[in-house]
């Protein structure tokens, strides 16, 4: 379903990339009518041409949508299930799969049936029968935009993604919207990752400083919290069973087993770096918390989801077992 109402949003899928216990409104302001807020102004556009040209009937209206972002770019970002985007999404999918499928079949069998040979276009079509139904459809539309985009914990400035909405709904709009494409590409590739390398920095040289933290060649930083039995403490080759918590810079948790409610098993040479190597330092039945420079773990490309490029990372692993790799039994030739 998401994939029939953002096939609109062409950047919505690299935007899913989020403070625990924080807020949307933490990476959200106004922003200034005199300083314009390129990001936001992409985001917006892409929002509003997107679906300007692959949905030509569904004319919504735009200062509603941008309401509906508004509210939605506010919701906790940790927030996983929320009541009213579980009610706008329940509008939107009977909208978009059932209500506006039967209403543009309706109106072509109309127009072949005053003439045969007609050609049926959408651009020549309002699938909406009144403006009370588009204000609700647009309202929704805008909340379940924002509500999903909040987890990008980009910086955005809600009055530059309703003067980009209204750009990217203008009839000249084509004009401009490969300079929107341009700059998302931009910012993904060049100026996320180069701000996420600055940010990452500094919070590893402020962890680095905290006491009973160290620092090996790689750069990891390492803390034991439980030492564990020290007889027993993993090689790269061999599989751990551990629970673990992963947090990004801001606090964020964005994976745990805890939520999960089980241990997780897994060969050490098989994960980022810097599991392996922080692995390596601790004993069965130990704990420890790992701070992973981005070249230790998913590096510039980042991991998709809530792991963007360059992010630094902490994780507390409790090593719950270690299960020594069994030696390859040696071929003996005749």
């Amino acid at each position: 379903m998401k994939k029939i109402i953002y096939v609109a949003v062409v950047m919505a899928s690299a935007m899913m990339m989020v403070a625990c216990g924080g807020s949307g409104s933490q990476y959200v302001t106004k922003g200034s009518k005199s300083k314009m807020d390129s990001l936001s102004h992409a985001v917006g556009f892409s929002v509003s041409y997107g679906t300007t040209y692959n949905m030509p009937d569904v004319r919504l209206d735009w200062e509603e949508v941008l309401k509906g972002a508004e509210d939605g770019l506010q919701v906790a970002i940790d927030v996983k299930e929320d009541p009213k985007h579980q009610e706008v999404y329940a509008t939107l999918e009977e909208f978009f799969m059932h209500t506006r499928q039967d209403r543009l079949r309706e109106i072509e069998l109309t127009v072949k049936a005053e003439d045969s040979t007609a050609t049926f276009n959408p651009k020549d079509v309002d699938v909406f029968e009144n403006n009370e139904e588009r204000k609700s459809i647009s309202y929704a539309y805008g909340y379940d935009f924002g509500f999903n985009v909040r987890q990008s914990r980009m910086p955005l400035q809600t009055y530059w993604i309703g003067e980009g909405m209204k750009a990217g709904a203008a009839e000249d709009a084509a004009m401009a919207f490969q300079y929107a494409q341009d700059y998302m590409r931009r910012y993904y590739t060049q100026i996320l990752p180069e701000q996420n390398k600055e940010k990452s920095a500094a919070w590893l040289a402020k962890i680095e400083k905290q006491s009973g933290v160290k620092k090996t060649e790689s750069g990891l930083l390492y803390r034991i919290d439980r030492e564990g039995d020290v007889n027993v403490m993993p090689k790269a080759e061999d599989t751990v069973k551990v629970d673990y918590e992963g947090k990004l810079s801001d606090g964020f948790v964005f994976d745990s087993s805890y939520e999960r409610g089980e241990p997780i098993e897994f060969p050490l040479n098989r994960v980022i770096r810097g599991w392996t190597e922080g692995l390596q330092l601790v004993g069965k039945g130990g704990q420890i918390t790992l701070w992973i420079p981005a070249e230790l773990g998913y590096g510039r490309q980042g991991a998709g989801g809530s792991i963007a490029p360059n992010e630094a990372l902490e994780f507390k692993v409790e090593l719950h077992d270690v299960i020594v790799a069994q030696p390859a039994e040696e071929v003996v030739e005749e």
